[in-house]
């Protein structure tokens, strides 16, 4: 008997934590046998409805309930069909694997860097976003992947540029004399390597460090990049950044002082910055308040970045002077740079695509090596027995590269290399990872996929040089594999996004499209619903028709062809013998005069079925059957109305678009009573009533 209470008194105390914690997280809903829990369902809640709902001002305790009510039958809904959807394997399609595989790839770029380095670069990024630079540079172009004796000559000439630019020679000149040698058919540029101004990301990476590295006026190295060799000069800086609104007024002619002084002074006076725009030489803006809305800094002429730089919003610029003529400028708003949290996701998309981003990937693979163990066997050497009295062996390593090198030719340089399998019989082990070993085999692969044109160099730096990157592509592969074993959230990010893609195709084919090709089902609906519509019921104003009028009119385009009262009468009597509108067009062209029309097309015609109130052919006394004149600027218009239609209610056809709505809404409905019967869906409206937020 002890025993028994003993046994019994252990299975309460153990089942404890479990009833508590069903206490402390009950069940919301239930959907074919999986439980939804109130911090699963709040979570999702919240980044649905709740937080924008929380953000709106005077927000009541009734709009909360009864956004909370709405949204548990909607997710019980949505948890329905993702069961059924996957049930018809819409989960597995290839256009939903492809869409997802993308999305996955973009929100797994923050998980496959160095996170250090990678903030890093964010900061920077974050602090030059600060200011926009103004500079102009020199370009000696030289390939990227050019012989050292051309990269050495480009460097050369780079420099020579730069000192002589030093010594006080005109920067423009100097990169106009440098154009003239790469191309002597060039225009006369007197701004030659002028830019406008820029910001992070607009430029390469080596060209940004050095611009932002200088003081106005300063004068940078020879810089290489993948164009070649820049020397920079750093004309301004401003701190501005992304967009502005504002207006301006623009006299082309520098010339015009005295206009421009005029303008300025009227605007001082108080009159409207909108009326003094309508002298402005920009014809595009000048009727409209000289406005300009939302323009990148790129975009605009230097002296306008700089000058809207200074302003503060309202404030109007005194008059200045460009190459362009005379502006006035007054600043309406200009973006400030958010924080750098709210910047986060903006800068990971740009460096997801950017080289900068690449050392961040690099540092990271070294890490991942050491974290999952994968191991390089081209560096790893061979176990050595040691025995007494017997010589250390040269060190061998476990794999080697030397069977690729020798497959290596000429056609590596020219994105050409092949290979073919049976040419590889080195298959030891090159990279061991916890999932799989990859060899020669797997690497020559890699090379063939990832080849591009070069110059030629040894072979067997070609080799390691690819080999480097496919070590690298290997490491985060792996990494990449374990993202959602090793960050739940993530997981459930990318299985929100899978169900997205999934109900989309799911409602098309169960609801959207069943709607539309079941025309059976909706001349039901249709028969149903429209007895139910009323014409004196404003919200049913749509499904009917105003008045209608059936109309025929002629245009003469000149009264000297054809006398308008003569017109009249021609087409008075010709719908009396219920002639068509063609006949009655021919009757017209053919007492048209000859010597007096020299109109190529003298008469056309048109029928039309206008509303009333929805229409401008009809004045209101022309709303009866007959035969009207109106006069137009050289001739006139013949109005036939040949028929008025009462207010009707608009047919199947006429009326399918306001209607398809309401039944593929229908088709949901019936479609949820369905699978809320075949998945066994249970709310726990209790539960949901003690939720609070």
């Amino acid at each position: 008997m002890k025993k028994t209470l003993l046994t019994l008194a252990t299975l309460i105390l153990a089942s404890l934590p479990l009833r508590l914690a069903a206490q402390s997280d009950p069940v919301v809903i239930e959907v074919g046998g999986q439980e939804i829990r109130q911090s699963e369902f709040i979570h999702n809640f919240m980044e649905s409805v709740g937080n924008k709902l929380l953000a709106t001002p005077n927000v009541t305790a009734q709009e909360k309930r009864q956004a909370l009510d709405e949204y548990v039958e909607l997710y019980a809904n949505f948890r329905a069909k993702v069961l059924d959807a996957r049930a018809m394997g819409l989960d597995t399609t290839p256009s939903l694997q492809k869409e997802l595989a993308q999305y996955r790839k973009e929100l797994a770029t923050p998980y496959l860097i160095d996170s250090a380095m990678f903030t890093g670069i964010m900061r920077e990024a974050y602090e030059r976003n600060r200011y926009a630079l103004h500079a102009a540079h020199i370009l000696v172009k030289v390939a990227p992947d050019a012989s050292p004796k051309d990269t050495a000559q480009a460097y050369g000439r780079a420099l020579f540029l730069q000192r002589r630019a030093l010594d006080g020679e005109n920067f423009f000149d100097l990169a106009h004399e440098q154009v003239l040698r790469d191309n002597p058919k060039a225009e006369p540029n007197s701004y030659e390597g002028e830019l406008a101004y820029f910001s992070t990301f607009s430029m390469v990476y080596p060209f940004e460090n050095a611009a932002y590295a200088l003081q106005p006026g300063q004068i940078s190295m020879p810089i290489r990049s993948r164009y070649g060799y820049h020397v920079i000069k750093l004309i301004d800086r401003a701190e501005i950044y992304g967009k502005v609104t504002f207006q301006h007024i623009w006299l082309r002619n520098p010339q015009s002082q005295g206009a421009i002084a005029l303008a300025y002074e009227q605007l001082q006076q108080g009159t409207p910055f909108e009326i003094v725009a309508r002298t402005s030489d920009d014809r595009s803006t000048s009727e409209t308040g000289g406005y300009i809305v939302d323009a990148s800094i790129g975009q605009l002429p230097h002296e306008y970045v700089k000058m809207l730089s200074t302003l503060q919003p309202g404030e109007v610029s005194s008059p200045f002077l460009t190459r362009y003529g005379w502006h006035i400028i007054r600043l309406i708003k200009k973006d400030t740079l958010p924080p750098f949290q709210s910047m986060i996701p903006y800068y990971r998309q740009k460096l997801a695509r950017d080289p900068r981003g690449a050392d961040s990937r690099k540092s990271f693979a070294v890490s991942a090596r050491k974290k999952y163990g994968i191991v390089d066997y081209t560096t790893t050497p061979v176990p050595q027995t040691k025995k007494k009295g017997r010589k250390k062996q040269p060190e061998v390593m476990m794999a080697s590269l030397d069977e690729m090198i020798s497959l290596m030719n000429d056609s590596i340089f020219r994105d050409l290399w092949r290979f073919k399998k049976d040419s590889i019989h080195d298959l030891r082990p090159l990279v061991h990872t916890p999932s799989q070993d990859y060899t020669n085999l797997d690497f020559a692969r890699f090379i063939r996929r990832n080849q591009y044109p070069s110059r030629p160099e040894p072979y067997d730096k070609v080799v390691h040089r690819y080999y480097e990157r496919f070590l690298d592509s290997v490491t985060i592969a792996y990494a990449d594999s374990q993202i959602e074993i090793e960050n739940p959230d993530f997981a459930a990010l990318v299985d929100d996004y899978r169900n997205g893609l999934m109900i989309f195709d799911y409602n098309d084919k169960m609801i959207w499209s069943k709607a539309i090709y079941d025309t059976v089902g909706f001349a039901d609906f249709y028969a149903r619903e429209s007895r139910t519509k009323r014409m004196d019921r404003p919200d049913d104003s749509i499904f009917f028709w105003r008045t209608r009028a059936r109309v025929t009119y002629l245009d003469v385009a000149d009264a000297a062809c054809l006398d308008a009262s003569k017109a009249q009468k021609v087409v008075q009597k010709a719908v009396k013998k219920n002639k068509s509108s063609l006949q009655i067009k021919q009757d017209l062209l053919d007492k048209v005069s000859a010597k007096k029309c020299n109109v190529s097309d003298p008469v056309t015609h048109a029928i039309e079925v206008v509303e009333q109130g929805r229409q401008q052919l009809l004045t209101p006394e022309q709303w009866q059957p007959g035969v009207y004149c109106v006069a137009q600027s050289k001739g006139y218009r013949i109005l036939v109305v040949e028929e008025v239609m009462p207010p009707m209610l608009k047919e199947q056809m006429e009326a399918r678009g306001y209607y398809l709505n309401a039944w593929q809404n229908e088709v949901e409905q019936d479609l949820m009573k369905e699978l809320r019967s075949k998945y066994n869906v249970s709310i726990n409206y209790d539960a949901v009533r003690k939720i609070d937020f």
